[in-house]
């Protein structure tokens, strides 16, 4: 639980570190917990992951590996007995600032290989079908790709009110629309389901707001035949965002595939997660699993 980052420069990219620490509690005894861990920072031209630690309270055996989409997936599971689970994860990310050149296309003309398929069909909370004549309205007869995609992410910026408590992770993109209240999970999923829905390939996005840390957060990447996956965050009406106000940690065709923290456990009672939060800092030299630990209550560091 003491391994440490050090400092590493690199042209061109702004360095920061990030801190995430969870914290689960159980009614009885478990003998067994089995869980899948997306907190190492993703790799790709906006930004490349340094060195990441991740530790568990009761340690367990421990496994990374790279899923198809080039999330980094960490399992671990614990066998002591235990009634409290803590998972804590640092990072090192270098963040690239400066934003690609883009050039928009009319819609018609977009052609895309047959792997962006799955980013146009259903996923387990993203019917395209359910939402389509919303995110006709929400398009407003655009017919080129940068303009459908501003439309429909100002639509659900402007139309969803921003609220906890009525929805979860796992509301529906249609749910959404029936309700049109919802936190960031919940603008996601339903601007996932509009811009599939327009023949646009989207896919969900797990990470950090850089500057408003303490939990994670969600946006939309859509698909450019030319340029690659481009970043729209329904949640703060921003297009095209990638530069350093935000920190990648997994995609997924939704919030079920990214999950930061999944999987089982065996006991007769019941578990939940009391907390979990996150910060990210631009002045540090290193982190080590200690400040992860020092984000929740004094008595757990």
């Amino acid at each position: 639980m003491q391994a440490e980052l050090g400092s590493q420069v690199t042209g061109g990219t702004v360095r920061v570190h990030y801190a995430y620490v969870a914290r689960y509690q159980y009614s009885d005894v478990v003998v067994r917990n089995d869980n899948f861990l997306r907190l190492y920072a993703y790799s790709d031209r906006y930004q490349t992951a340094g060195a990441c630690y991740i530790g568990s309270s009761p340690m367990g055996s421990m496994i990374g590996y790279p899923d198809r989409l080039g999330n980094q997936v960490n399992r671990v599971r614990i066998t002591a007995p235990h009634e409290q689970l803590i998972i804590t994860a640092v990072g090192e990310v270098h963040l690239f600032p400066t934003a690609p050149e883009v050039y928009d296309m009319p819609l018609a003309s977009v052609q895309y290989d047959v792997a962006a398929s799955e980013f146009l069909s259903p996923s387990p909370l993203v019917n395209p079908s359910s939402v389509m004549s919303a995110a006709r309205t929400a398009s407003n007869h655009a017919d080129t790709l940068l303009d459908t995609v501003s439309n429909v992410n100002r639509w659900v910026h402007e139309h969803v009110r921003y609220q906890r408590g009525p929805t979860s992770v796992n509301t529906t993109a249609a749910d959404v629309l029936n309700s049109m209240v919802g936190v960031c999970q919940n603008k996601t999923h339903l601007a996932l389901g509009m811009l599939r829905a327009l023949g646009v390939p989207a896919r969900y996005v797990s990470g950090l707001l850089t500057r408003q840390p303490g939990e994670t957060h969600a946006w939309v990447e859509f698909l450019h035949p030319a340029v690659g996956w481009l970043a729209a965050d329904p949640t703060r009406g921003v297009v095209i965002d990638t530069g350093t106000d935000s920190l990648k940690f997994a995609v997924g065709r939704d919030y079920s595939e990214v999950t930061p923290v999944s999987g089982s456990f065996v006991s007769r009672g019941d578990g939940q997660l009391e907390f979990a939060t996150a910060e990210v800092y631009f002045d540090r030299n290193s982190i080590n699993l200690v400040d992860a630990l020092s984000l929740s209550t004094p008595s757990l560091v």
